[in-house]
């Protein structure tokens, strides 16, 4: 593994855990090149469609980085964070997008995006699609711009007679369809991933965090903005049917009923709007962020389960991490978590 940066280590039964780190630079491991210089590294993975996010503070006394060393904004990182010797979270790709220089004493920051999120995916196009289903939508998206598609069952089969992407970016079209529809992706490596969020939830923990592995914690229970049904009505302007489908969630005790208007071409178009939008309403019934020792299997996506939190004990799933090694602060994990729902909306 990596050289680690100069940090205490947690205690453990058998001595001190080094936090490590590996960093390469346009292909080349310059992990034992900048070790010395590193203030601190902050990585933060998002679940869904944000781009996760590098940042990476140097001591630049010598004026390296302000010179010979000065990056190219574009140029291609890629991160491995954990302990020496042992667990360590694959960060994924990175592209430099901003350098900033800060004085006295000189101090080098490089903050940088995930790769793929490129300025083709960002710009504002109109296309229009006839007789798709979304996968399909997700596989021309995803081929337009040299990314594989990873579909996470289950597949979403509605096929829709015509849909339009009217001046808004891939990235845009792509998550309004995926929230329509209770799903969500994510670009990584290379890979388009689309999921089914509820097939997400469905994981089982990956792992347990009790009260006593954290520093800090904190949760909200809300009920303002949730709903016990939703129901969504449209009319079709050709053949005058008032098109009506409505979902519950048996979670929401004497909520009230989401009524919405959207378009649709059938029953079926309908019943996954209901659904839709009752979880994206719903999901962030109790929500919760925890930070302690820096633990690498903390990713976004990943599903755990709390103990000794009394009423909040539960399955969560991990909606962002933060992973943050620090001269000062040795190595932290801050993830920001909602709870899962144990039973799908249904009609």
């Amino acid at each position: 593994m990596g050289m680690s940066i100069p940090v205490l280590g947690a205690i453990t039964a058998s001595g001190p855990r080094k936090p490590g780190w590996t960093l390469f630079y346009q292909g080349a491991n310059v992990t034992a090149d900048i070790s010395a210089m590193v203030l601190s590294i902050t990585y933060t993975d998002h679940l869904g469609h944000f781009s996760d996010d590098l940042r990476i503070e140097l001591e630049d006394r010598h004026r390296k980085w302000q010179g010979a060393w000065f990056p190219a904004q574009g140029d291609l990182l890629s991160l491995a964070i954990g302990y020496a010797g042992g667990v360590m979270l694959p960060c994924g790709e990175f592209q430099v997008d901003e350098l900033e220089l800060s004085g006295m004493p000189d101090v080098f920051h490089l903050r940088c995006l995930a790769a793929w999120i490129t300025p083709s995916i960002r710009t504002p196009k109109s296309v229009g699609y006839e007789n798709v289903a979304l996968p399909a939508i997700a596989q021309t998206v995803a081929s337009a711009h040299g990314l594989t598609l990873v579909s996470v069952p289950p597949a979403l089969n509605v096929v829709y007679a015509r849909v339009t992407q009217k001046q808004e970016t891939d990235l845009a079209f792509l998550r309004r369809l995926a929230n329509e529809h209770n799903y969500d992706f994510s670009i990584r490596g290379g890979k388009l991933v689309f999921y089914a969020r509820t097939a997400l939830e469905a994981g089982a923990p990956a792992l347990t965090i009790r009260r006593s592995d954290l520093e800090r914690f904190s949760f909200k229970a809300m009920a303002v903005g949730t709903y016990s049904a939703a129901r969504v009505s449209y009319q079709h302007p050709a053949t005058k049917a008032l098109i009506t489908q409505s979902a519950t969630d048996p979670q929401v005790k004497n909520g009230s009923t989401l009524n919405l208007a959207r378009r649709v071409e059938n029953g079926q178009q309908a019943q996954l709007r209901a659904q839709a939008a009752l979880h994206a309403h719903n999901m962030l019934l109790t929500t919760g962020e925890l930070s302690g020792e820096g633990d690498p299997r903390l990713a976004a996506g990943v599903v755990t389960a709390l103990h000794g939190f009394g009423n909040f004990d539960g399955n969560y799933l991990v909606m962002q991490s933060r992973h943050a090694l620090s001269r000062m602060g040795g190595y932290t994990t801050s993830v920001q978590i909602r709870s899962v729902q144990q039973s799908d909306p249904g009609s």
